[in-house]
């Protein structure tokens, strides 16, 4: 058993060995830091990364996708909460500031934008979870 857990790891840590270097290939410093960031965030999966063909463009899509996912998900369970009569109040302001967050990264793609949207996405959800209770 214990065999079979050293296996697992040191296939994992090949896998991540081998995402760290496809990072290093990215030239874009604020797209590394960005990609990283939120990696680290866990927003995204580096394995579902194309790195095949122009991969920066591929890591661009997968980095707004991922925080559009994200977006969404939040979106749909605050429509739950009105739905079921929960008065959300500014969270919806907050909400609605999400998208435009996300096309001010988009253009630039630095990690402080990525740090703007995960903050406010942060905070929405710590809100959306004391409104639960």
């Amino acid at each position: 058993m214990a065999e079979k857990k050293k296996i697992q790891v040191k296939i994992q840590d090949k896998k991540a060995s081998e995402d760290f270097s496809q990072i290093e290939k990215i030239k874009d410093i604020h797209l590394k830091e960005s990609l990283l960031f939120l990696i680290s965030k866990k927003i995204i999966n580096p394995n579902k990364i194309n790195w095949i063909g122009d991969f920066e463009a591929n890591v661009k899509q997968e980095m707004v996708d991922s925080i559009k996912d994200k977006y969404k998900d939040m979106n749909d369970i605050s429509s739950e909460l009105r739905k079921s009569g929960k008065d959300l109040g500014v969270l919806n302001f907050k909400l609605m500031m999400i998208p435009l967050k996300i096309k001010i990264f988009t253009a630039t793609y630095e990690k402080k934008d990525a740090e703007n949207i995960i903050k406010r996405i942060e905070e929405i959800e710590s809100e959306i979870k004391s409104i639960k209770k």
